[in-house]
């Protein structure tokens, strides 16, 4: 990949609320549109130039996994204090009004609003360049712009709005953006966002080929997870629980049978690969400073072994446990899942996981009233990260609901799911797990917008 591959070529404006504010976000060009698109290779690396910018600090390379994000979502609960410095310290309290925590935000929504621009790009000039792809690289390339503009804009959806739980679908929500153009966008409502998503991964589902098993990549598989999350978001459990289903019953992602890779890396659905983005500096500024973050015993044994069907065998407790992973002044935890890998994985960042699918499954066959097939989802995964299976065959919809929040705690740690989960939920600020610290008064869940 080629780090000079940001091609936004004018300046970018987007509607910030209701049309009365504008964000202008401007990329240098640095080569000309003849040029970039006179090959083949130029479209490529325009989408090589996308996963560059989505692995940058304030994205997936850290703030939108285990930085940030992770924060939010309550996976770690040591060193909650000042000393953990202003950033994670604030966003811990649910502070979006602090300058710092303020920044990262309005970075997520430029650099991202950003790379759809670039993606918006590549795909009209797609159009009068078909005489330059071989084989099946024009449905590729197209299919992979088409479902990265999507995922992105799911994600902007997922964090700068309120969920369909707290406000339905009609509520104001975000710019969906499928032009290139230096004009403003109007926010679309939830439910509009949605539907574009949607069309948008069926285009790309449509386009990529299955034989593609290539997940650092966005891949057929990509967009078919994609779309059992986000019909899960919307509401919509018949078509969650038909491509959750789908993706099970396909084989093509077994799920781990031991635990040489630390994050389970075969069962990606789509993840994104941090090597170039200096990705072991950024775990230091979270993992391996004067105060790291980390899960301390306690939160161990709350999370791991008690409740329901817990256990201290389970394989994912080691890889977060101070006596097998790394330690700052001798004490502190620096997880084994992210540093202290065998394999070069820890240089993948996951975004859409297969155990994921089995959660929304169980979620929506719980919801069904199916609870023995919802049990038979969970025990799948439980014996495949070393459990036994629950004693009931058949749990009850709210112990099964209990499970899966834990399992998304769990089974994330550190990758920031557990925050859209708590979100999709829309429970309670204030009671959420391994809060050390008091939310700040109004607190929410939706991401402040830059002015």
């Amino acid at each position: 990949m080629s780090k000079s591959i940001y091609i936004v070529a004018a300046l970018l404006s987007l509607s910030i609320t209701s049309c009365k504010k504008l964000l202008e976000e401007s990329a240098p060009l640095q080569v000309g549109k003849e040029e970039i698109f006179s090959t083949e290779q130029g479209f490529k690396e325009v989408i090589n130039g996308v996963y560059l910018q989505m692995g940058t600090q304030d994205m997936y390379g850290r703030d939108l996994s285990y930085g940030m994000l992770s924060v939010l979502g309550r996976s770690y609960d040591t060193t909650i204090k000042p000393e953990l410095g202003e950033l994670y310290y604030q966003a811990a309290q649910y502070n979006f009004q602090n300058g710092s925590v303020r920044s990262v935000m309005s970075n997520i929504w430029k650099t991202s609003y950003s790379s759809i621009a670039n993606i918006n790009y590549m795909l009209e000039n797609m159009e009068s360049h078909k005489a330059l792809f071989t084989g099946n690289n024009y449905n590729t390339i197209k299919g992979e712009g088409l479902g990265l503009r999507a995922f992105l804009h799911f994600e902007l959806l997922r964090l700068y709005a309120p969920s369909p739980a707290a406000s339905g679908l009609t509520a104001l929500a975000i710019p969906y953006m499928t032009k290139f153009s230096p004009y403003a966008v109007a926010s679309s409502t939830t439910g509009v966002v949605l539907d574009s998503c949607i069309a948008d991964l069926k285009n790309a589902e449509a386009l990529l080929s299955e034989t593609d098993m290539n997940t650092s990549r966005f891949s057929v598989w990509a967009a078919k997870g994609l779309l059992a999350r986000l019909y899960l978001y919307k509401g919509d459990n018949v078509s969650a629980l038909q491509y959750a289903k789908a993706l099970i019953n396909s084989g093509k992602f077994p799920l781990a049978t031991a635990t040489s890779d630390f994050l389970f890396s075969k069962e990606y659905l789509f993840s994104l690969y941090t090597f170039q983005n200096n990705i072991g500096l950024l775990y230091k500024t979270v993992f391996n400073t004067k105060a790291p973050l980390g899960l301390s015993v306690n939160g161990q044994t709350a999370l791991f072994v008690t409740g329901a069907g817990s256990a201290t065998a389970d394989w994912r407790k080691s890889f977060v446990d101070p006596a097998t992973g790394s330690t700052f002044s001798g004490t502190l935890i620096q997880p084994r899942k992210f540093v202290n890998s065998a394999t070069t994985n820890n240089y993948i960042t996951p975004l859409i996981r297969m155990t994921e699918m089995y959660y929304i499954a169980a979620e929506c066959a719980a919801g069904n009233n199916d609870l023995g097939y919802a049990t038979d989802l969970m025990d799948t995964v439980r014996v495949h990260r070393n459990l036994a299976k629950y004693t009931l065959a058949s749990l009850p919809a709210d112990s099964l609901n209990t499970e899966i929040k834990k399992e998304y705690q769990k089974e994330f740690l550190g990758e920031g799911q557990a925050f859209y989960y708590f979100k999709r939920k829309n429970l309670p600020i204030s009671a959420l797990p391994f809060t050390r610290v008091p939310v700040v008064a109004g607190a929410s869940y939706v991401f402040v917008r830059p002015e």
